[in-house]
């Protein structure tokens, strides 16, 4: 019997593949096509060397998807770090990170 999970790690899979070729794509500046086989083989290696291991990429940070003024209200009105950090699905070190760039972004 095959696990329910096999067709889900296939997609996750396949996905890093196509993120992986794309990064690499614009690093390299070329075509996603050309290097998608060598990535994919990079992958495989990864899926095959470590089979009790998810892969985890971390993904990029994205300033922009954070609400930044509800954040600053939030901290401003009492709320704990801890809440504010739950609250936006966040850890305490994104949290700074937001913080810090929202004031480099008011600064310029």
């Amino acid at each position: 019997m095959v696990s329910r999970k096999v067709p889900r790690r296939k997609a996750r899979v396949e996905e890093l593949t196509e993120e992986l070729a794309i990064g690499a794509a614009m690093q390299l500046r070329c075509d996603s096509r050309e290097i998608h086989d060598v990535v994919k083989a990079v992958v495989d290696y990864l899926v095959k060397e470590y089979p009790a291991q998810d892969l985890y990429i971390p993904a990029g940070f994205n300033f922009q998807q954070y609400p930044v003024q509800r954040i600053k209200a939030d901290l401003a009105s009492g709320r704990s770090v801890r809440w504010v950090c739950q609250r936006y699905r966040m850890s305490h070190k994104t949290l700074y990170r937001v913080l810090s760039e929202a004031g480099q972004k008011s600064e310029s």
